[in-house]
């Protein structure tokens, strides 16, 4: 354990640098704090309670391409061809091997609890047999500086779900603020040999505090079929800002893309999906599972929660309350799934 100036936390970030991870942490940018690259003009911030967005934007980014591969399509004078199977056998297709893994390795500095409780979540499904490969690569190596939270703002509810605490092997470093210094702690290896300290630590983590607490006691898939979501989505537009801020969700969609000047090649690209949107339930034949957006909030609950806890043994929210907070229309979800008890 260490008590380190603000000049010598920003020594730590130099420090990781030199060992060739891209760290990133909270920073201030046009009025809201966001994780981002903390380079040389980033001021790292503090004195937050919730970023805008989360780890999910750097281990499982927004768009990615996952390989490229050669198609049959040429472009005549007339328009674009495809070649199909004809009775002389099937088209040949030759799988360009364009597949590249990321490189580099990522340090998050300063992030809270509920964001490293969503790296857990994020490793149950993305490394579950088989692993994405994409994430596992980016999720190699990575370092966690954790940064203890004292109070909540009226969205968190982090203790209502059990994720007010770092889960074991999940930090390299823990801090707290202490007067004008930090106390930095080692909680691994690598953690001790960046703070140059023998051993691994145990510590007391802060509990943070919570300005309201809710039980969660109808959040099984009966409980959630059998109520009625109208009245509290009522000014819901339907803009998925619940998903896009969400920390675990991962949904997404794959689309083959090519163009016209060169249509043999084609890159496969993924990108992310929000069950909010009509089109995400939509199956050829234009049938869609989910018409409305009472169904679709119904879905969402259940995958956060019931679906999460069966196949993963944790609930799929943090309780970090972005959805809340930055919701345009600031609908809750707290009182659907269960009461206020404080």
């Amino acid at each position: 354990m260490a008590k380190l100036s603000w000049h010598e936390i920003l020594g730590l970030i130099t420090e990781l640098q030199k060992r060739g991870f891209d760290v990133v942490g909270p920073s201030s940018e046009g009025g809201v704090v966001k994780l981002l690259p903390l380079e040389e003009n980033t001021k790292l911030e503090t004195n937050y309670v919730r970023t805008l967005n989360s780890p999910k934007d750097f281990l499982l980014p927004n768009k990615e391409r996952l390989f490229r591969y050669k198609s049959t399509a040429t472009v005549t004078s007339y328009g674009l061809k495809i070649r199909f199977p004809t009775v002389e056998g099937p088209c040949p297709i030759t799988i360009v091997p364009e597949y590249s893994p990321p490189r580099g390795r990522i340090a998050f500095f300063g992030i809270h609890p509920c964001m490293v409780n969503s790296i857990r979540y994020l490793d149950k499904v993305m490394l579950s047999d088989p692993a994405d490969p994409y994430y596992k690569a980016r999720r190699e190596g990575l370092f966690i500086a954790v940064l203890e939270c004292d109070e909540g703002d009226e969205y968190c509810f982090c203790k209502s779900v059990g994720c007010e605490k770092v889960p074991n092997g999940y930090a390299d470093l823990s801090i707290k603020k202490e007067g004008d210094g930090f106390v930095v702690t080692p909680r691994s290896p690598t953690g001790s040999s960046l703070l140059m300290e023998e051993g691994v630590e145990q510590i007391e983590e802060t509990i943070p505090k919570m300005k309201e607490e809710y039980l969660f006691d109808a959040k099984d898939e009966k409980s959630i079929d059998l109520k009625d979501p109208a009245n509290l989505l009522e000014d819901c537009t339907i803009c998925s800002s619940c998903t896009v801020v969400c920390p675990t969700c991962y949904c997404s969609d794959i689309q083959d893309r090519f163009s016209l000047m060169d249509p043999s090649n084609v890159e496969r690209i993924r990108t992310r999906m929000s069950c909010q949107r009509k089109s995400y339930s939509s199956i050829a034949g234009g049938v869609t599972f989910l018409r409305t957006k009472n169904e679709r909030f119904k879905w969402r609950m259940k995958h956060k929660f019931p679906f999460s806890e069966r196949m993963y043994g944790i609930s799929g929210c943090v309780g970090c309350g972005n959805c809340i907070a930055f919701c345009p229309s600031r609908i809750d979800f707290r009182t659907f799934l269960g009461r206020r008890v404080a």
